[in-house]
């Protein structure tokens, strides 16, 4: 076990003591002092003792400080060096979208941090004395090798994203450009698959609206009833869509899709007489 281990960490005082001294599972005894010659490098000495869970919850802390002040940075590096055609503005916004790659197995904050926290250990074994800028320059290579693949995840992710946000302007355009319009229309979702569509009247309208579309021989799948739905609506263009029987739906996508291009037209029914058939 190591008798003293150094910690250099360049930068305010009071920053690092936010963000690294007063850390929720800093509950072990460090001490913090700066070097005459070094003003800018502020060090913390911590005694590991004999005991392993403290120094295991040392370099946690670490390895979470690591990602708190230096990964933004990191990825705007990466970002500037690999994806020279975005703009300023598209990486921004791609910047603020990490949090929703968390969880991924391959890329997320727990994979980043397990690499960082080995590499971390693997250095305590050659020295105990770490300048954490150094050690994050030259020294995680498993961890940049993530960012970049996190990188690569959110460019496409934000990619996707605009190329959906664009679908649903152009079904929005083709929607506004029907007249004229029924008033209502009811979707009744089926408890085993497909939809039934039925006027304001009540009336079923699902085999003449599915007949324009395909032939009546045709055997659906579940992603065929839910392409026709979505192309039965953009062709009515009803001024209010009511859906039936919501505990049904299982392509949650297809209906957030369907709001947003009827947005604010579409309602569910809390129940009624056709939820219950």
């Amino acid at each position: 076990m190591f008798d003293r281990i150094t910690l250099g960490v360049n930068g305010d005082t009071n920053l690092i003591q936010t963000r690294l001294y007063n850390h929720p599972e800093c509950v072990f005894p460090i001490s913090i002092f700066k070097d005459e010659n070094k003003e800018a490098i502020t060090y913390i000495e911590f005694n590991p003792s004999q005991d392993v869970f403290v120094l295991d919850q040392y370099v946690n802390v670490v390895a979470e400080y690591i990602i708190d002040r230096y990964e933004t940075r990191l990825l705007r590096r990466i970002l500037e060096e690999s994806y020279k055609d975005l703009s300023v503005v598209q990486k921004r916004e791609i910047l603020k979208s990490i949090e929703h790659r968390s969880d991924d197995p391959v890329y997320g904050y727990h994979a980043r941090k397990q690499a960082i926290i080995l590499s971390i250990y693997d250095y305590l074994k050659e020295d105990t004395t770490m300048l954490l800028d150094g050690f994050v320059s030259f020294r995680l290579k498993e961890y940049e090798s993530l960012l970049k693949k996190l990188a690569q995840g959110l460019v496409e992710q934000y990619a996707a994203q605009k190329e959906y946000e664009e679908f649903v302007r152009l079904l929005q355009y083709f929607v506004n450009l029907q007249q004229p319009r029924p008033a209502m229309i009811h979707v009744l979702v089926c408890t085993d698959e497909g939809y039934v569509i039925m006027d304001e009247k009540g009336t079923d309208i699902t085999a003449p609206c599915f007949s324009d579309f395909v032939e009546d021989e045709v055997l659906l799948t579940k992603e065929a009833y839910d392409d026709l739905l979505i192309s039965v609506l953009i062709t009515l263009a009803p001024q209010q869509i009511t859906v039936h029987n919501r505990s049904a739906i299982q392509n949650h996508e297809l209906f957030s899709t369907i709001s947003q291009v009827f947005n604010g037209k579409i309602t569910y029914c809390n129940g009624c007489t056709l939820c219950t058939e």
